[in-house]
């Protein structure tokens, strides 16, 4: 019954609107702190406007069947529809990176800042085009670029937030310098919080952060259609808790680099295409000496460099038809450590590979056709991958050969993904999507090779299987979407179906990590199941108002249980009101209770929980420069209440009242 009222107010609501007439709004996203930021986010799955010091993934969540598996309040894990890394691919400017962390402290998404974000690229398995081969879904993020120009030479932005709760500092900035021929663009970020509170007023303890992040971008006209542009990115993350984690963070520094060249002029059929090379260097350490009550120093830090070469072809086009080329060649080298150090100060150190020097090697190529038959719309995407990994450090092969496993031969995997996705426009107003798809994945390193990986939301170590086959997933898609001058409607329908599903099952080998439960090895066990709606409503009730819903529900289960990390129904409903110069914006969350658990895998029972939050904002001119001034107040009740996705059940924060300013040209 606790859900009864948010679910009555969503139907209400989104049936109020459909009494009038609106406009088509593409309604992706709902997000309360939309007030707080002056830049404009142009994509068609961009995120439109976003709280400028928020973490990136929490940003992230606001796009519907994101949700972010929490192990602190520092680099979430993101989610798509129940998936998590390996089975979802997440890019930087097209380019892969792999995590150098083996507790998955360091997503990719945690090399990008909020501030320095363009948009974000979402395609579900069923609408991926041929550039990528995420089996179960697609992410790319876009940082700013520079833009060549005649006029405006010279930009420059800051900006200044408080946050009470974490009595955080966060500031930002950025320079621009542009001609006709070459610009470049400058970001810089720093941010510094304490340990939180949650909304029972208690200290958190190991949630603390601070972070550096410095990008740069640079483009230069080598003729009149002929571009060559510049990425790097340097992240460094030092001092970070992580509450539900035995271990924090002493350092994570990320530099990231790519090089591409745009061409305008023909290649063959295709009227542009571009050519990019990259390379990444991700150090990652953790480290436990902050900790009390420490039963063994471990010292664990991780590397990960990866190496790619990418070509996109665009926009061969014929009658109402176009097709696009992909190409790609990568690199990724992996290598972790764990060295355990007895407190009696008798016995040697204790050294073992948990990453043993995995190399990987992936080739791919792919077409994808857009066809378009007036009321009719037809995408077709075809893609295969061939991936070899294996291990090159004696001391790694040895530990798995030790575990039974032949280690001569490389593991290579052939990945087909096909995908068809149609599209039928009843009228102007009304729109239906039916789409599916097939495709396999390799596995990752850490199910591959991770020798004693320990997890600490279920209490065991992890053994990877080096005999692992490929995992398959079909996928189905029902969409429909109801435009009309003010208002829009979107739902869809989805149902995923693995085969060769990875997961761990219980083994009887003695455990490695002190205190933990026992051990579990990766394995193929057969089928898994994902199926769930999302809905997204926006009504443009006034010129100053408007109004947005989201809903959204996923299941996910094998035929003997659920599995884990599954978050529950949640609703979100906000509104927009402006005046002259002011902005306002209240929102409501709500959450249903997680009955759908699996307990032996460290999932509990989590309650519901509604919040409200609050945002205003005051636009301004100093000297014709932009200048925002902004408050928001998230959980205004300060209630006590924790996500379904955070490890071990750490409460989520409280109360947070945010101040700041922003000022630029």
């Amino acid at each position: 019954m606790k859900a009864v009222f948010p679910i009555l107010l969503y139907f209400w609501t989104t049936g109020l609107f459909a009494q009038e007439d609106t406009t088509f709004v593409d309604m992706r996203h709902n997000n309360l702190d939309e007030v707080l930021i002056i830049d404009t986010w142009e994509s068609k799955d961009a995120l439109k406007s976003k709280v400028e010091f928020q973490p990136l993934e929490v940003q992230l969540k606001q796009i519907q069947g994101v949700s972010l598996v929490s192990r602190g309040s520092f680099a979430q894990e993101l989610v798509f529809r129940g998936q998590r890394d390996g089975r979802i691919q997440v890019r930087v400017n097209g380019m892969r990176i792999y995590n150098a962390c083996t507790d998955r402290m360091d997503p990719s998404t945690s090399y990008v800042v909020s501030n320095n974000l363009q948009s974000a690229e979402l395609s579900s398995s069923c609408e991926s085009a041929c550039a990528a081969n995420g089996l179960a879904g697609n992410f790319n993020l876009k940082t700013k670029e520079a833009c060549l120009s005649k006029t405006d030479s010279f930009k420059f932005g800051l900006a200044q937030q408080y946050l009470s709760n974490t009595h955080g500092l966060n500031s930002s900035f950025y320079l621009e310098n542009s001609s006709e021929k070459f610009a470049w663009r400058l970001n810089g970020t720093w941010f510094k919080n304490k340990n939180y509170r949650d909304g029972k007023g208690r200290e958190i303890l190991y949630s603390q952060n601070q972070k550096q992040n410095w990008s740069l971008n640079t483009i230069y006209r080598l003729g009149p259609k002929r571009f060559i542009s510049l990425d790097l990115i340097y992240d460094l993350a030092t001092d970070v808790g992580y509450p539900s984690l035995p271990m924090d963070v002493s350092i994570a520094r990320g530099l990231i680099g790519g090089i591409s060249y745009r061409s305008y002029h023909a290649l063959g059929p295709f009227k542009d295409y571009e050519l990019k090379l990259y390379h990444n260097d991700i150090y990652h350490e953790m480290d436990d000496s902050q900790r009390e009550n420490v039963f063994m120093h471990m010292d664990m830090p991780g590397w990960s460099r990866t190496s790619g070469l990418s070509f996109n072809a665009f926009n061969w086009e014929f009658s109402r038809h176009k097709i696009e080329w992909a190409a790609e060649y990568f690199s990724n080298y992996r290598r972790a450590e764990m060295t355990m150090f007895p407190d009696n100060g008798l016995e040697p150190p204790m050294f073992m590979l948990t990453w043993p020097d995995a190399r990987l090697h992936g080739l791919g190529t792919g077409v994808s056709g857009h066809f378009n038959f007036g009321l009719h719309q037809l995408m077709l995407n075809i893609r295969f991958d061939y991936e070899s990994s294996s291990i090159t450090d004696k001391i790694g092969r040895d530990q798995w050969i030790g575990m039974g496993f032949n280690m001569t031969d490389a593991r290579t995997y052939h990945l087909p993904q096909v995908s068809l996705n149609y599209s039928r426009f009843l009228n102007d107003q009304h729109q239906l999507k039916l789409a599916l798809s097939y495709g396999k994945r390799a596995p990752t390193s850490s199910e591959l090779y991770g020798f004693y990986l320990f997890n600490a939301h279920d209490g065991y170590d992890y053994l990877g299987n080096a005999n692992l086959k490929a995992e398959g997933l079909i996928s189905s898609e029902m969409g429909y979407v109801y435009s009309h001058q003010k208002m829009n409607l979107t739902s869809t329908v989805f149902i995923q179906q693995f085969s060769d599903y990875i997961f761990g099952l219980n083994t009887n080998f003695d455990a490695m990590t002190f205190g933990a439960n026992g051990v579990r090895a990766y394995e193929n066990v057969g089928a898994a199941t994902f199926c769930g709606f999302e809905l997204g409503a926006s009504y443009q009730i006034h010129n100053a108002w408007k109004a947005q819903s989201t809903v959204e529900y996923i299941r996910g289960f094998r035929p003997q249980s659920d599995l884990p990390l599954i978050p529950p129904l949640q609703i979100d409903f906000s509104l927009n009101y402006s005046y002259g110069h002011w902005n306002f914006a209240p929102q409501l969350r709500y959450a249903a209770e997680q009955n759908h658990f699996n307990s032996d895998y460290g999932d509990r029972y989590t309650p519901s929980y509604f919040l409200i939050d609050l945002a205003a904002n005051y636009r301004f001119k100093i000297n014709k420069a932009n200048t925002l001034v902004s408050l928001a107040i998230n959980n205004l009740a300060d209630s006590y209440y924790r996500d379904h996705l955070s490890w071990a059940g750490i409460p989520s924060m409280g109360r947070n009242i945010s101040l700041g300013i922003k000022y630029g040209l």
